[in-house]
Formats: C-alpha cells, structure tokens, sequence
C-alpha cells in the first residue's frame, strides 16, 4: 500500500472504468483544439479513448510522472497543482498536454476537487493525431503555456483562424463570372474571326484559363490543368501532344535544377559560400556592396527563385547594417538594401535556371531554339543585357544614393560563424560535385554530344543514389506544382500549334509582325509599354506567360528569333512600380516593416527609374544580337 498521495498518483485505482463511448464523441467535439482536428482523425482516436470516473481528492497524475495520458474533462471539477504546492489552476477542462507535446513528465499535479468523469487518451493515441494534424501540437503548447503562466497567452481560436486561409477574395465573384461568360463569348463570336471550329473551342478553354490567372482565382498551376483537362476531353489534339510538357526537355531541366538548389540549400553549401566571400573582400562601404551584389548573383542561377534568394540574403543585409551600426533609413543603409535586391532580383531573365517561368518560355520555343538556348547558350545570349543592367544599376546607386558613413563589417563575427559551420560536409562535397558536373558538361557538349537536359537528369540520379537527396527533400522542397504548370504549359502551346492558330495569329497580326521583324527596337519599346501596362493587373508569371504564349509563335512565323521575344517578355515582366506588384520585394518590405532599416519611399523612386534601364539594355544589346545572328 503506498504511504502518499504522490506516491500512489499512478496506482490508485478508479471507482470503475468504463469503455463505453457514450458522450465521449460529444466531449472531443466540445474541446475548443480537438475540434479543429481533421474529421478522419476524431473517429480514429475514439477508438483509443477510455472513460475514467473518480472520487473527489484522487490524484490523477503526478507532476515528474511520466506524461502518458491526455485527458479531457467530461463532469466533474479538476485542478492543477505545482510540485512546490501552488495552485495552478483552480478548473480545468483539459490537461495532460505534456503527453501530446512530446514531453517526458508531467509539469503539474492533477487533483479532482469533485467526483469527476474522464475521458482518457493514450500517448500512442495522441502522438498519431499529432502527425495527422500538424498545427495541433502548437495549439496544445500555447494552452500548457498558458496554464503555467496562469493567464491566456494567445487566444487558441483566433491563433488558429490565422494559421487558416485567408477566407474568399472579393474580386471571386466578378472573376469567376467572367471565367464563365468569356469563353461563351469567345465560342458565339469566335467564328467571325475565321477561326477553325476546333480553335474557337480550344480559344474558349484559354480565355477561362487566362481570366483565372488574372484574378488570381486559384492557384498558377490549377487553370493549366484545367486547360489540359478541358483539351483533353474536347478531342481537339490527341493526347500525346497535349501532354508532350511531361516528357519535354525544359520538364527534366527543370527538375534537376530544383533539386540541385534543393541540396545547395540544405547543406549549407550556399550559406558557407557567402560567410567566406564576406570574410575575405576589403572592409570598406563600397566593398560591403558588392560582396552583397556577388553573393546574390551567386545565387541567383542555384536557387530558381527570386522568394528563395531574397530570404537566404535578407538576413545578410540586416546582420551588415547592424554591424556596420549604419544610420536606420540613411542612404547607406538605402543603398545597401537595394543592393541585396539587385543582387537576387536583377539576372533572374540572364540565367535560365535562375526562376521557374524561364523554363516555360523555353518550353514554348521550337526544338531547334531549345537545343540553342540551354544554360550556356542562354547566358552567351543574354551577356551584353545582362552588363548593361549590372552597369547601370551600380552607375545610379553610387550617384544618387552617395553617402560618407563610415562602417566596418566585423571580421571576427564572420569567422566565428565560418568556424561554428565546421569543416565542408559530405553533402557540400556532393552538391559541388552536381554544379561541376553540369557545368564543366555543359561546357564541352559540343564534344560529347549529351544534352544539357539529360546530363541534368544523370546529376539528380547520382544525388539520389548517393543518399545525398532523399525521399522528404524530393517530395517536399522541390517545387512539383511548379513541374505541373510548366509540362502543362508546354503542352499548352503544342496544341495551339497543332491547330493551325500560330499561323493565323501570324495572319491576323501582320502589322504587329512586321514592326517585330522591321523595326526590332519600336517594338521592344511597345513591349516595354504593354508588360508594364499589364503588370498593374497581372501577377509576373502570368503576365509572362500570356505574352509569350502569344508573341512567340508571331515571332515565328515573321521570321524574328521567337527566343529573342520570349528574353524580353521574362526581362520587362520583372518591371514593378508599387509593392504588391513584386512577392519577393514584400518579404523585404516585412523585414523593414518590423525593424525599420531603409528609406522605403527612396527604394521604390530609385526602383521605378531603374526599370527604364531594362529597356536600355535590350536597346543597347540589338548590334550584339545582330552580331551573333540571333536578331
């Protein structure tokens, strides 16, 4: 028999216990974070649970014991009591979260105060609902949090409803009656026009697809698969061409790369490579400014988007501007963070494995472009642009945001950091290896023949057999809905070209298309106009997307590089004027938003100018297109 009630706390037994499950349903149901578990989930836990009843004065669970048990309050009263004796809680409905939350012990007694009713859930149990719903284990944290701090922490509803979407969009119901009313438009008129029956219905399937892109109604890839679905049941192309995306080249491209910057990334490889850039530039302002410009050019062909680039540099940037004690909202500080934009944002058109969208306006050019313009091939062509606007960005931040601050860097918190990585690891080594391979196998494809796509594909099979990329990573940080957008992409303008409708686009356009193959620079200015006059309304892939779905077949057929018109479009689409034009612009608006360390109204004035630099560098680069027989 043991001596004390804390002794005894595991031991002692219950009036009765009882399996029966009426009203267990009704409690979990009733408990303000269990309910908000998904529906699947409930039903499999009842299955674990037990009612317990209790006399009034037995300690349920010992604060040390192990924590085993969460348990609900069915009837009855329950408090909570410290080891030092302390009341935690005078009543509560719910404890034992330490067993849900992966902690070992009990943190407080538990003490019925009244005859009491429990309903009883296993660690097992718990540990199993806890996977199927991952935010669980946070709700169940802050409500342990709060009993110890005896006061709410956070209101568990209003922390989940945050955590949840963002609820329907206004622009919802306008958007998707014109998805409906469109495409109807399209098929009574589109016969007018002196398009083929077959195209009139496959124009009315892309005009919902485009309405959706541009009211932002689901997701970039969903209407592409819509796109596909409809073309597919329609039997407007055969099947194989439809859903040529899915065996192309860019499809493999693609994939590889975003594995590559998948290990780069998680192995630290890109984090090291920028500490031992910082720690060996000279220790002035102006040097500060272009380690940050380098690492983020660096990173801009490893890393295929500007998201990613922005938020492995920012923290850079605000540990630079702290240590270097640079005055909040002052030029330098100004300088800086246009710097670590420019540097992620700037070459994401100069190198095609830099953003996702390049490898779909590659996938919508001719085979013989694609063979052309893989990764070397696009760099060589992009080269004079891509100087042009390195060039110019560098020119006008010295001018208009010169400034005398004095700052230095602090060496030896750069070599701690380096010293804390350690030696480079097993991965690194690998993830060096894979940039080596592709590179020095791009180099000399001339030699041995391979396609760049397919010693891409040989890279990602030699990471997966390494172990070096495993099953999570592959599943959950490469990009797949990206993967479906493009190969739907891809077969998208298949089909349009299957049907007939690049030649009569070429046809219904022939003014456009001889100012594209007469006056190569009026047009780029007239493109420069449009993309930005569209990019007030559409998002940059979709703006992207549409225009060289468009443009690029008229290129073609008037006999202009379709690849050339496909550059400019990815080039002058990364033009912004306000911040919810630009996503990746807004997670660095987050940062100073926080922690002011920028003049934001200098920022965007200089960013609007600088975006008439795009159009100068394609002007300045015709002579070298002309040169290299591309224009």
């Amino acid at each position: 028999m043991p001596t004390s009630p804390h002794a005894a706390a595991h031991f002692l037994s219950p009036r009765h216990a009882s399996t029966r499950h009426d009203g267990l349903a009704a409690c979990l149901l009733a408990d303000s974070v269990l309910c908000r578990c998904s529906k699947l989930s409930l039903p499999r836990l009842l299955a674990h649970a037990t009612c317990r009843e209790v006399d009034a004065g037995t300690v349920i669970c010992q604060a040390g014991a192990p924590a085993d048990t969460l348990y609900l309050l069915m009837a009855g009263s329950v408090r909570l009591v410290s080891p030092a004796g302390r009341e935690v809680a005078d009543t509560v409905t719910r404890f034992g979260e330490e067993a849900a939350c992966g902690a070992q012990y009990y943190l407080n007694s538990a003490v019925a105060t009244s005859a009491a009713r429990l309903l009883c859930i296993p660690h097992g149990a718990t540990a199993s609902l806890v996977r199927d719903n991952p935010r669980l284990k946070t709700a169940l944290l802050l409500a342990l949090a709060s009993q110890q701090a005896e006061r709410p922490l956070v209101s568990v509803r209003e922390a989940g409803a945050a955590g949840g979407a963002a609820g329907y969009r206004a622009h919802a119901v306008p958007g998707w009656l014109l998805t409906i009313l469109l495409p109807l438009a399209v098929l009574a008129f589109g016969a007018r026009l002196g398009v083929t029956p077959g195209g009139v219905i496959f124009l009315a399937i892309f005009s919902a697809t485009i309405v959706m892109w541009v009211f932002s109604l689901l997701d970039d890839y969903i209407p592409v698969l819509f796109a596909l679905l409809a073309t597919v049941l329609t039997g407007l192309v055969p099947v194989p061409v439809v859903l040529s995306g899915f065996a192309s080249d860019g499809f493999l491209m693609a994939l590889s790369t975003l594995a590559l910057g998948t290990v780069v990334v998680s192995s630290g490889l890109g984090y090291r490579a920028m500490l031992m850039m910082l720690h060996r530039l000279p220790n002035r302002q102006a040097w500060h400014n272009v380690g940050l410009l380098v690492m983020g050019l660096v990173l801009t062909p490893i890393i295929p988007t500007a998201n990613g680039r922005v938020a492995l540099l920012a923290p850079f940037y605000v540990d630079m501007v702290d240590s270097l004690k640079l005055r909040r909202q002052g030029k330098s500080a100004t300088r800086m963070a246009l710097t670590c934009f420019g540097g992620t944002s700037l070459f994401s058109a100069i190198f095609l494995t830099s953003k996702s969208v390049n490898f779909v306006v590659l996938g919508l050019s001719s085979p013989q472009a694609q063979d052309r313009f893989q990764w070397m091939g696009w760099l060589h062509a992009a080269l004079v642009t891509g100087a042009m606007l390195l060039f110019l960005n560098c020119i006008a931040g010295a001018i208009w945001l010169r400034n005398g601050e004095r700052g230095r860097l602090s060496v030896r918190r750069v070599a701690a950091q380096r010293a804390m990585l350690g030696p480079i690891n097993t991965r690194e080594w690998a993830a060096l290896a894979g940039i080596a391979f592709m590179m020095l196998g791009i180099v000399t494809s001339s030699v041995h023949r391979v396609q760049p796509p397919w010693l891409a594909f040989a890279m990602l099979f030699g990471l997966l057999v390494c172990g070096t990329l495993d099953k999570t990573e592959l599943k959950e940080k490469v990009d797949w809905t990206f993967l479906l957008y493009l190969s739907g992409m891809t077969g998208i303008v298949a089909a349009f070209n299957h049907l007939g409708l690049d030649r009569q686009l070429g046809a219904a356009l022939p003014d456009l298309g001889a100012v594209m193959r007469d006056n190569f620079s009026l047009f780029a200015v007239l493109l420069f106009v449009l993309v930005n006059l569209l990019r007030l309304m559409v998002p940059t892939n979709a703006t992207a997307v549409l225009l060289a779905t468009i443009l690029m077949p008229l290129a073609n057929v008037s006999g202009v590089n379709e690849w050339l018109v496909g550059f400019m479009i990815l080039l002058f689409s990364e033009s912004w004027f306000f911040p919810y034009q630009c996503s990746y612009y807004l997670q660095l608006q987050a940062i100073n938003l926080a922690d002011p360390m920028y003049d934001e109204k200098r920022f965007l004035r200089f960013n609007a100018v600088l975006n008439g630099a795009r159009l100068l560098a394609v002007l300045a680069s015709v002579p070298y297109w002309k040169w290299q027989g591309i224009l």
